[in-house]
């Protein structure tokens, strides 16, 4: 059966204070402890030290000068009553100290200290995670700080996973929250849980007999009814989605959240990401919003006689506030104020909203969809390989510096220019081009190259004039089309000399090879040059025609006509003429015949 805190709140507060192990002095007077602890916020602890006027002084310099009370060493906090009950409601490490004293030289020192799980907020970092679920992946985070670990299993295995220029924490904030996890940081122990909905309760809280205040709404305007998720599936070219189940909570209260927003007139939360998220992914993110959503139906705090067992993600179980409110609620948010006038515990319920999003920002959807640290602006990246990829969704291998500079890099997709089912532009860059790649909803997993670049290191073919007259394509083996607006031209040409060119300004076609053979059409006709032989071949007829003249001749070797037939007839004078010697014989009939026929 669950205490109320005044069985345990009896007679006298004990506090104890440890700084590296050791009990703190006596003769220093402890004015007030103040602990802080919420999901997703690093435990907080602040202890005021009086010092009184006759030894402000003194006491500064000694304390200033102490090893046992500077940034750094470890402390511990406790509290109870009369020795008994004794929990410790804090452990972590100095993070400030600070001395002062006004005008009356009446002075104190502050102990600001933190959960030693602080580190993972100081400093930004990249990298890449794979093959890898979300719940591996913060367990090894955790891990390489020395620090404890507590994860809840998750389900998606992801082939890539992406951080950016982010804290640890902020990254585990966000995966946590994809995967609809609460973010715990206790006592030098990290835990990423579901949240608690049944189960034993310690702390029993009854409004008549162990309340000192409370302030507790029920919210509707967040109460949808559904939540679905969407995302762009490139192998199907269609969109896919992941629908919400109702999450099992704490039964707190006698409404029901979603008959409540449907009473306002809410319905299904509809959320797209232009990111191509797989299936169980987008069930789970649509699982979290709506878990968020349902932790945000009964909200509040309450305060009542210091004690030390509320525990975050816990239950608490309330009695006397009416049907609306009592029953299991889950513990989100604690706070200890022990001062002279004695120890108050206020406890928060419901969800604790990211303190990081202003107001303003929140007109907007969040970049990546809030599922991860997302990447803004473009990048550069350099390529590491252009087949194979392992999805077979034509992608390239491209390392991006800004995340790891080096390592297995990410694939990225490639945008053409012109890209249809087996057709269209095919120029992939070369491996160690450098490529300006932008990023789908801001999301560092799904990069999409954009175009390649020069640079003083890798020179572009041609240098630029004013009237920028060349466009041109050229391969790495030097194959090359070029497009002459000056000589309104176009050219294609490869290493060894072949050439074809169209030019308005010469008035030509022009085809010529390597070898020195050429064809060049010009207002002057039609040329044919050949290095060596010229050989027509047709498997039907060769018809040679001309309006002018018709002459065949060699300089140096001579000319022959063969065939079944040969026919010769002149429309007006024929004549066969040797300079040397002339014949004309057959080995059947020879038939001269003529008007008149003259011989010598």
């Amino acid at each position: 059966m669950p205490d109320s805190p005044l069985n345990k709140s009896g007679g006298i507060m004990s506090i104890e204070v440890y700084i590296n192990g050791s009990r703190i002095k006596d003769e220093l007077n402890l004015i007030s402890i103040d602990v802080e602890r919420s999901l997703s916020r690093m435990p907080t602890a602040a202890l005021t030290f009086q010092l009184h006027a006759e030894d402000v002084r003194k006491r500064s310099r000694v304390l200033g000068q102490s090893k046992d009370y500077i940034p750094g060493a470890e402390i511990v906090i406790k509290a109870g009553y009369e020795g008994q009950w004794i929990h410790t409601i804090f452990k972590g490490i100095i993070v400030n100290q600070g001395i002062n004293a006004g005008s009356g030289r009446k002075g104190s020192m502050v102990l600001r200290c933190s959960d030693k799980a602080l580190l993972m907020t100081s400093g930004r970092k990249s990298g890449y995670y794979l093959d890898m679920k979300d719940s591996d992946v913060a367990s090894a985070i955790i891990a390489d700080y020395g620090l404890e670990s507590e994860v809840d299993g998750t389900a998606y295995k992801h082939k890539e996973l992406v951080k950016y220029q982010s804290t640890d924490w902020d990254f585990l904030l966000t995966r946590a929250a994809a995967n609809g996890l609460l973010v715990i940081a206790e006592d030098g122990k990290v835990k990423l849980k579901k949240p608690q909905s049944s189960g034993k309760v310690d702390l029993e809280l009854e409004l008549e007999h162990d309340v000192l205040d409370y302030d507790i709404q029920l919210e509707t305007r967040e109460q949808i009814s559904s939540v679905s998720c969407s995302a762009w599936d490139m192998k199907t070219q269609a969109l896919v989605s992941g629908s919400s189940s109702e999450p099992v909570l704490s039964s707190l209260g006698n409404l029901n959240a979603k008959a409540m927003g449907a009473a306002i007139g809410l319905g299904e939360s509809k959320l797209t990401s232009t990111a191509p998220l797989e299936q169980t992914e987008l069930k789970a993110w649509a699982d979290s919003e709506l878990t968020q959503a349902r932790m945000n139906y009964i909200q509040g705090s309450i305060t009542f006689y210091g004690n030390g067992m509320p525990k975050l993600n816990t239950l608490i179980q309330l009695k006397g506030f009416g049907d609306l409110y009592n029953g299991d609620a889950l513990i989100t948010g604690i706070q200890h104020e022990i001062t002279a006038s004695g120890w108050r515990t206020t406890v928060s319920l419901g969800h604790v909203p990211d303190a990081t999003v202003e107001a303003g920002q929140q007109a907007s959807a969040p970049a990546a969809s809030g599922l991860l640290p997302p990447v803004s602006g473009l990048q550069i990246g350099t390529v590491k390989k252009i087949d194979s990829d392992p999805a077979g969704e034509h992608r390239i291998q491209v390392n991006v510096p800004a995340i790891v500079d080096g390592g297995e890099g990410i694939w990225a997709r490639m945008a053409h220019f012109y890209a249809t089912s087996g057709k269209g532009a095919f120029f992939l860059p070369e491996v160690n081009d450098e490529v300006m790649l932008g990023f789908l909803n801001d999301d560092p997993r799904f990069p999409i190259i954009l175009g390649m670049l020069y640079s003083s290191k890798r020179q572009a073919p041609y240098t630029a004039d004013d009237k920028n007259s060349i466009k041109a394509i050229v391969t790495k083996n030097d194959l090359k089309i070029e497009f002459n607006d000056e000589d309104k031209a176009l050219g294609i040409s490869t290493p060894a000399g072949n050439k074809f060119i169209l030019s308005d300004k010469n008035k030509s076609i022009s085809l010529k090879d390597q070898h020195g053979n050429m064809l060049e059409m010009n207002n002057s006709g039609i040329n044919l040059s050949s290095a060596k032989d010229l050989n027509l071949d047709a498997k039907g007829k060769i018809n040679l025609k001309a309006v002018s003249g018709l002459s065949a001749s060699t300089s140096g070797g001579d000319l022959t006509l063969e065939g079944v037939n040969i026919k010769n007839e002149a429309k007006a004078a024929f004549s066969a003429k040797g300079s040397a010697q002339a014949e004309l014989s057959s080995n059947g009939q020879t038939t001269v015949k003529g008007s008149m026929v003259m011989i010598n």
